[in-house]
């Protein structure tokens, strides 16, 4: 006998994702683009610099780079970096390898965090959506596959939320992971971000739901295991170089706002609306959708998240100087107001989204494998040209593992969009699967050639082929030194220290040979009258040039 069921007591149908996809998903996005590639700009020198400084100087609370200390940015990312490079290299992992760790850590922390609180406020199998949102976006790609405390900073955001949304039924949980958060966020980043997470999770008694003893306990019990950690490492730092501290205080206290010495506010406005366009993309279109259903989502979802935005976006306002990693601030709420009514997208709007995305990471795998063949076998023609215009130092790398993993990563992104039954959720999975295949591509089959542009191992390469094999006998073996001014010339002093033999100095008094400078274009026309022992520069570089000068020709033309 049939017996008619009212659609609101059906039972749900069974959801057909795989967990397993989605951590396999986000095991390959974290990975391209951390293994095996020299240091590139803008972080990685002087985080490179500052883990050796600490392994081998000894300089634990301010390290030193280039002779100067390091305090632009706290020193978590150089303590673990450090421990990662004394466990890991050299029997297993590069330097550098080693040292990226550090990101790929604290990004799977971040990633997981903000999943959790997805699921929190959302409810079960919201918080894949979250991750996948987060994966899927511009901003996260940047940020979480380089040597750069912004790993650290987004794992602490990602904590803070995450206890906050555990407030309701965890109050030792949530203290403990706010208290946490807060110092992962100092002691990657400043004081400014500090008081944001901070200020974040204080106005949320504003709401009178948050006005409860057990919040007030959380953030009483935060505050009192946050604060005591937070002081140590400026507290060691005046104790022990005080004239350090007093350089942190005044210039990089509160990060981007300056120090006590700047004017907080002189900010570009505008700047960062501009970058959220891209950076946060495609959180910000699914986070509209849900405004526009608004009434279908918890008030406490929009307490949280709106909190979280408003705080946000005024600090971005307010902020003196533009950087825009700042942006991450934005993806989290986003991506959080982007799933929670994932599954209500029209279908319309469902279809759009996959289609656009399998015609633009389609084209532009394509792309990349024809660049691939281009650089390495000179097919397509044109495009080989182009490739070694832009990359002229780069030798053909036929190398057989990177091909079979490309070539596996798009075997699986086929599979993947051409799944039948197409729903938001599937479509924001095909876009995230999209964005980690170009990512993945770009790491594998174009990592030599990109290795070969960026870095400056090439540059340094030719300034010792150039010498005289004496002379670089001589500076390799100390009887003769390369003096750079590592004031001038740091990314100079970094790249030689990273990649050279010879002997290098910032001792103008020890009467070295040779000095090694950096110039533009423009400069170098003032040359012409000397003899210059060599010199060189990165393809396409017009403003830093090397020049190799010998002491008497420098004398004469300073």
């Amino acid at each position: 006998m049939l017996t008619y069921i009212p659609p609101e007591k059906r039972p749900e149908s069974k959801p057909t994702e795989k967990p397993w996809v989605l951590l396999l998903l986000a095991f390959v996005w974290l990975w391209p683009g951390i293994i095996d590639h020299d240091l590139w700009k803008p972080h990685e020198f002087e985080l490179h610099a500052a883990v050796q400084s600490v392994l081998y100087q000894g300089q634990f609370w301010a390290p030193v780079v280039a002779g100067q200390p390091y305090v632009e940015q706290p020193p978590l990312y150089v303590w673990v970096g450090s421990l990662f490079q004394s466990v890991f290299s050299p029997w297993l992992l590069s330097e550098f390898t080693a040292i990226r760790l550090t990101t790929v850590l604290f990004m799977a922390i971040g990633l997981a965090c903000a999943g959790g609180a997805g699921r929190h406020l959302l409810g079960r199998r919201h918080g894949r959506s979250v991750v996948l949102i987060l994966i899927g976006c511009v901003g996260l790609l940047l940020a979480g596959h380089r040597m750069d405390t912004w790993a650290i900073t987004f794992a602490g955001f990602a904590l803070s939320l995450y206890a906050m949304t555990r407030a309701n039924d965890h109050t030792a949980l949530a203290g403990f992971g706010l208290a946490l958060g807060w110092v992962l966020v100092f002691l990657s980043s400043s004081l400014s971000e500090l008081l944001l997470v901070m200020l974040i999770a204080i106005s949320m008694l504003v709401f009178a739901r948050w006005r409860s003893r057990r919040y007030m306990v959380i953030l009483a019990m935060a505050a009192m295991m946050a604060i005591p950690m937070i002081t140590i490492w400026p507290y060691a730092l005046y104790q022990s170089h005080p004239e350090v501290f007093q350089l942190w205080w005044e210039r990089y206290a509160f990060g981007g706002f300056g120090g006590w010495k700047y004017n907080f506010l002189a900010h570009e406005f505008g700047y960062y609306a501009t970058v959220a366009l891209w950076y946060v993309f495609p959180a910000w279109p699914l986070a509209v959708w849900t405004f526009m259903n608004r009434s279908k989502v918890s008030h406490r979802v929009w307490q949280v998240c709106g909190i979280w935005l408003l705080v946000g976006v005024l600090w971005l306002a307010l902020m003196r100087e533009t950087y825009t990693e700042n942006a991450l601030i934005l993806l989290l709420p986003l991506a959080i107001l982007g799933a929670a009514q994932l599954d209500s997208l029209r279908r319309g709007a469902v279809a759009f989204l996959n289609w656009f995305g399998v015609m633009l990471f389609g084209m532009l795998a394509i792309f990349l494998w024809l660049g691939f063949f281009a650089m390495n076998f000179g097919w397509p023609t044109k495009l080989a040209e182009r490739a070694a215009y832009f990359s002229p130092y780069y030798q053909p790398d036929f190398d057989y593992f990177p091909m079979i993993i490309a070539f596996l990563f798009t075997v699986l992104w086929i599979w993947a969009v051409t799944r039948k039954h197409m729903r938001g959720r599937q479509a924001v999975t095909n876009w995230a699967a999209g964005m980690t295949l170009s990512w993945s591509l770009l790491m594998t089959l174009f990592l030599p050639w990109i290795d070969a542009a960026k870095s400056y191992r090439p540059v340094v390469e030719q300034f010792q082929a150039a010498l005289h094999p004496n002379t670089a006998a001589r500076l390799v073996s100390g009887q003769d030194c390369l003096y750079i001014d590592a004031q001038e010339n740091r990314i100079a002093w970094l790249a030689w220290e990273a990649y050279s033999d010879v002997k290098i100095t910032m001792d103008e008094q020890q009467n070295c040979q040779y000095r090694l400078v950096v110039l533009s274009q423009t400069q170098q026309n003032n040359l012409k009258q000397w003899e210059v022992v060599w010199r060189g520069h990165r393809p396409r570089e017009d403003y830093e040039h090397f020049v190799l000068l010998q002491k008497q020709q420098f004398e004469a033309l300073f």
